[in-house]
C-alpha cells in the first residue's frame, strides 16, 4: 500500500506471505483479516502525493505520508515465536519499522484506531489498545495444503477466539480519514457494513469471530480455493 491517504479498505483476507504488509500509507481500513507475515510500516516526508475527493479521482490535495491513522478491527496476527517487540528487527526506525503485529504503529504521529485483534505466538499490539487478547506460548500452526487439486487451510485457532472484545465494523466505527477528511463508505456512496465473511457468510451481529471465518465454519481443514 503506496501513498495512499485514505479512505480504503483491506477486509476479509488471508495475509500468509512472510512480509504480509508494506504499508507507505494512512488512513486505511484493516478488518477481519489473517496476518501471518511481518508489517513493514514506512513513512516519506519527501514526496508530496495526491488525495482525491470522494469517490472520483478529481485532485483534491498534495501531502507528504506520515504513517499511522489506520484502522485494525478483528483481525488475527500471528507471529514466529519471538517474546517481544524488543527482540524483534527493525530496520531503519527513521523511516521503516519492521515487526509482527501493530506494535510497528508505537511512534507514528498519526494515531490509530485498534480493537478486537488476537495476538499469537510473538505478535505484539499497539500500545494504545484496550483490551488485546495476546497470546504468547500458542502456535496456532498455520499451514496451506494443497490435496487432490484443491487448497485448503490449516490452523490450531480454539475458543480463545471468543475472548476478543469485537464489534461489528461499520462507516460509523471506521469515521474519517485525517488526510482527505473521508469517510470509509461504499463505492457508491451509501454506508460500510463488514458483516460476512470470507466465503460471504453472515457474521455475528454483536460480536462477530475475529479473522476471515465466522466461527460455524471455522472446520479444520478450510478449503480456500478449487
Amino acid at each position: 500500500m503506496e501513498v495512499n491517504h485514505g479512505p480504503f479498505v483491506v477486509d476479509n483476507n488471508l495475509m500468509l506471505s512472510s512480509r504480509s504488509l508494506f504499508d507507505m500509507s494512512e488512513g486505511g481500513a484493516y478488518v477481519h483479516n489473517l496476518i501471518t507475515g511481518k508489517i513493514d510500516n514506512w513513512f516519506d516526508m519527501k514526496r508530496l502525493t495526491p488525495h482525491m475527493a470522494a469517490h472520483s479521482t478529481a485532485f483534491a490535495g498534495l501531502t507528504v505520508t506520515q504513517g499511522g491513522d489506520n484502522r485494525f478491527f478483528n483481525n488475527i496476527f500471528v507471529g514466529q515465536g519471538f517474546p517481544g517487540a524488543a527482540t524483534l528487527r527493525t530496520s531503519n526506525p527513521q523511516t521503516s519499522i519492521t515487526g509482527f503485529g501493530l506494535w510497528v504503529y508505537d511512534t507514528r504521529d498519526f494515531l490509530m484506531q485498534v480493537g478486537g485483534n488476537v495476538y499469537y505466538y510473538g505478535a505484539q499490539p499497539y500500545s494504545k489498545e484496550t483490551n488485546p487478547v495476546t497470546l504468547q506460548s500458542i502456535n496456532p500452526n498455520v499451514k496451506v495444503v494443497e490435496e487432490g487439486g484443491q487448497t485448503y487451510i490449516q490452523f490450531n485457532f480454539g475458543p480463545e477466539l471468543k475472548q476478543a472484545s469485537t464489534k461489528p465494523v461499520t462507516t460509523v466505527l471506521l469515521g474519517k480519514s485525517k488526510i482527505a477528511g473521508l469517510a470509509f463508505e461504499n463505492a457508491a456512496g451509501s454506508p460500510l457494513k463488514i458483516d460476512t465473511d470470507y466465503f460471504g457468510r453472515r457474521r455475528n451481529r454483536s460480536n462477530p469471530t475475529p479473522g476471515p471465518f465466522e466461527y460455524p465454519v471455522m472446520v479444520n481443514p478450510v478449503k480456500i480455493y478449487q
